[in-house]
Parts: C-alpha cells; structure tokens; sequence
C-alpha cells in the first residue's frame, strides 16, 4: 500500500509522461493538495527575443495557461503578464536573484547579446548581470525557445550583439549549471508546461546531448513525419502544394529532433509538414544561425 509522499510521486510521475489534462481527476485532484510553499516560484525574463514563445505559451488547452500558473506552478514575474511594473518590478527581480524570495526557476525567453550587453537591460541593469547572480541562487533553469537555446535569429551568422544561448552564456562565464533547453521558433507549450511541471513534482528531467528533454526531442520529425512512406518510395514533391516528401523542397525534418509529427500543434489540429510546409528546423540548434541555411533552401538528390 502506497503512503501519501508515494502516491503523490507516482501521480507526478503519470502526470509527466501523459500530460496533466488526461489524469484522472483523483489523481488531477491528488496534485492540487500538493503544499504551494513547497512549489518553487517560477521567474520569467526575456532578452532579445519577439515574445513569440510567450505568446505560444499562452495558447496551451490541457490544462489551461491559467491552471499551469496557479495550481502547477507559481508565476512570480512574467515581463508581459505581470501587472507589477516600473521600480517596483525591478525590486521583485532583485529580491528573488539576491536569493532573499526563497527557491524558485529561472526561465529564459531571448538570446543574451554577449557582446554588447547594454542592448538588453532590465531598468539600468544588463540582462547578462541578472543571469550571472542567477546562477548562484536558482533552483534550476530553463532556456525557452531557439533564442534562449542557441541564439535563433538574434544569432545569426553576422549579428552585431553576438547573442548567444543560455548554456553558451553559462559556460562562457565559467558557470557550471544544467540548462533544460526547450529549442523552437516558437515552442509548443506542452514541451514548456509538462517540463516545469516534472522539474516541481519530480525533478530534472532525462536530458539529450543538447541539453533538451528526451521525451520530447529524442526523435527526428523524418521519422514519425506523416509523408515518411512518400520518402521511402522515392515521391517527392515538386514545389508548394504537391503530394509527396517535401524533402526537395527544403525539408528540415531528417535533422531536426522533436515530435511535431506526433504531438502536433494548434490544440492538435496540424504541424508544418501537414499544411504543405517544409520543417524549417526551429528545434535544432543550428536554426537560422548560419548565411547559407536560410528557412526555405533547396536540396538536390544525388
């Protein structure tokens, strides 16, 4: 028979792998009687980004966006959805920093311009300073979006900022902290939302090489990829709107590690690849970094 600290493990557990919306509602319930002292608060700051993931995040279903912040996590500071503004939210920023708020989980939204930090800056402060002392008093941290993964478009091959990722940033600074990277241009909300929640109810998630959660970047789009038969038999689309492998047409798919094609987007109703549009490789680290990979390039076969 299961005691209480068990059965709230295992619930979190079920919770994780399949989604909190499909819990039974016992179980669903179970979490909720969870302790919110013991619930880190979640501290959400954004560099040079254009809010998409935000915006993305917002658009969650099962469970809700508003159900995600108050029962499964606790939003301390969000630059567009906290009322809080002007000096009084730079003080909430500093007070959790400082380490004075108690436990809580660094998110990040946007590159960090590396070499000129003066371009993202938080009332007089450089982002980048925030980030250095966030180091030594976060519960954990987690780079949301290409951006704050690898630089995205803020990165290009050629940027004046030198913008780079939160895991580049870390290790630039001789910074030695695990980045859950949660790469997309911009992010599902289920890879956002059921990673913060497993980092509250269990812990660090298992991780790829590159840092991002395996359940849900393990696998390449080409293999799960609704149009893999197509490939395999060789039929490939032409130009835009055609039937067929669109991996002529500049597909990303084979190269880029997420469940797209399985999860897919819109409250499930389709993905890139269903709408007749090439992966653009948002998930991979090497989106939108170098001049020869625009989003859209063609690709020849033999």
């Amino acid at each position: 028979m299961l005691d209480r600290r068990e059965f709230v493990k295992l619930a979190a557990g079920l919770s994780a792998a399949f989604g909190v919306g499909s819990l039974p509602e016992p179980v669903a319930a179970a979490l909720k009687k969870i302790d919110p002292a013991a619930i880190p608060r979640l501290l959400y700051l954004q560099g040079q980004s254009c809010t998409g993931c935000s915006i993305s995040l917002l658009q969650a279903e099962s469970p809700s966006p508003l159900t995600m912040i108050t029962d499964y996590s606790q939003l301390a500071f969000h630059t567009d959805l906290s009322a809080t503004s002007g000096r009084q939210s730079i003080e909430l920023i500093e007070k959790f920093i400082s380490g004075q708020a108690g436990p809580y989980i660094l998110a990040l939204e946007g590159a960090i311009p590396y070499a000129m930090p003066e371009a993202c800056v938080i009332g007089r402060t450089p982002l980048a300073d925030y980030l250095k002392q966030a180091a030594a008093t976060m519960t954990a941290a987690v780079a949301i979006g290409s951006c704050a993964c690898d630089g995205g478009i803020p990165g290009a091959e050629g940027n004046l900022t030198g913008a780079v990722g939160l895991r580049e940033f870390f290790a630039r600074n001789k910074i030695d902290k695990t980045v859950v990277s949660i790469r997309g241009c911009s992010v599902h909300p289920d890879w956002v939302w059921h990673t913060i929640v497993h980092l509250v109810k269990i812990g660090l998630p298992e991780l790829t090489e590159a840092g991002s959660p395996s359940r849900f970047f393990a696998r390449s789009i080409h293999e799960t990829c609704s149009r893999y038969h197509d490939f395999q038999q060789e039929i490939f689309a032409e130009k835009l709107g055609d039937k067929g492998c669109l991996f002529k047409l500049g597909c990303l798919g084979p190269q880029t590690l997420a469940d797209c094609a399985s999860r897919w987007w819109n409250g499930g109703q389709t993905y890139c690849i269903d709408t007749n549009a090439p992966c653009i490789g948002c998930a991979s680290p090497l989106f939108a970094r170098a001049k020869n990979m625009p989003f859209y390039r063609t690709n020849r076969l033999g």
